[in-house]
């Protein structure tokens, strides 16, 4: 049985991580957490019946410990690469959450730390193994709706994932710590996704961002168009300034068909070309839980010895395209992603 250690025990941590390992219990432990407020640290470590010795405030005493056999985190944007670089140079393997880092110039020293301490890494994209994301990858690729060319992924609300009390929860409405607002943090997700849909990389942005109603330094509003490496074209809205809240929307048009995504119902539809009608698509378990299927495929890595599911490769690249949207915002000009992911400091 795996061994973690838990760094962060905030609120993305007590509803989405803490789940997933009750939920693969016979596959790992968590034993031993760490986070500043003893509330955060004692509320995770009840729950997971971490014992009060194995409990810290500074997580670098966490790292001392021997026999773990990754640490998971979820911290912060701004604190990603000091922890992961810690970690490293502890020798730990690292389960993250996402972005990677605020910055491609820290992304880069991230993973300089990582190849240089020959430790596993993985970076959590949970948004691939929801039940309907993961049954939509597996439809686009099958070929039911041909080549996909277009994507639509619209979801605009009126305010930010606050964090866990005790801390800062208005972290993400922070540039020095989140790194950005609505495009790094929520939209960040459906870049991935729409790489995965299309089956092929996004290879250019062009973007909007601004704040417009929050009173915050980060966007509450950013609209991206991206161009695919394919010719495809991927169209993304993400915002938190749309009090009433806007119209989810999350389609994949293809020559012979579309998927979208629905809220409320059956979650995903598909539309045939040739039988003119949009059809229930149903799904064996509409309840899985998304973070425990990375975790589970970051487990079998561990096990195997195989490639982990989010390398620190493929994350640098989604921050590129992040990054790539805020440059265009602030050029006014279409940006090369690939510009921006090797044009920077080493």
């Amino acid at each position: 049985m795996l061994k973690a250690g838990l760094i962060g025990c905030g609120r993305i941590v007590e509803q989405g991580h803490v789940p997933a390992f009750e939920e693969l219990a016979g596959r790992v432990q968590v034993v031993a957490v760490s986070d500043p407020v003893e509330a955060r640290r004692n509320l995770i470590g009840d729950r997971l019946g971490v014992p009060a010795a194995a409990r810290f405030a500074d997580y670098h005493d966490m790292l001392k410990l021997d026999g773990l056999d990754f640490v998971d985190m979820a911290l912060p944007h701004f604190l990603h690469e000091e922890a992961i670089v810690a970690a490293a140079k502890a020798g730990q393997n690292i389960l993250t959450e996402k972005p990677l880092t605020t910055s491609m110039a820290s992304a880069n020293r991230i993973i300089d730390a990582v190849e240089k301490a020959g430790v596993k890494m993985c970076v959590i994209h949970n948004y691939r193994h929801g039940a309907a994301a993961a049954k939509a990858i597996e439809l686009a690729k099958s070929g039911v709706i041909g080549q996909p060319f277009l994507i639509r992924y619209e979801y605009l609300g009126g305010s930010h994932y606050a964090g866990a009390a005790g801390y800062d929860p208005d972290w993400r409405t922070k540039s020095g710590r989140g790194g950005g607002g609505a495009l790094i943090d929520n939209g960040y997700h459906y870049l991935y996704m729409a790489e995965t849909l299309m089956g092929s990389p996004i290879v250019q942005a062009y973007g909007r961002v601004g704040t417009w109603v929050q009173h915050q330094d980060v966007e509450d509003i950013a609209a991206v168009l991206l161009a695919h490496a394919n010719g495809g074209t991927t169209s993304l809205q993400s915002g938190w300034g749309v009090k009433g809240g806007g119209q989810a929307v999350g389609e994949v048009h293809g020559t012979l068909g579309s998927l979208r995504f629905v809220r409320g119902g059956n979650p995903l539809e598909i539309y045939i070309n040739a039988e003119g009608q949009w059809k229930p698509v149903e799904l064996e378990n509409p309840n899985v839980n998304a973070f425990a299927g990375i975790f589970s495929r970051f487990f079998d890595a561990m096990e195997t010895g195989g490639p982990m599911p989010v390398s620190v490769y493929e994350a640098r690249h989604n921050l590129a395209i992040v990054m790539s949207g805020y440059a265009s915002s602030k050029s006014g000009q279409a940006v090369n992603v690939s510009d921006v992911e090797f044009g920077g400091e080493r």
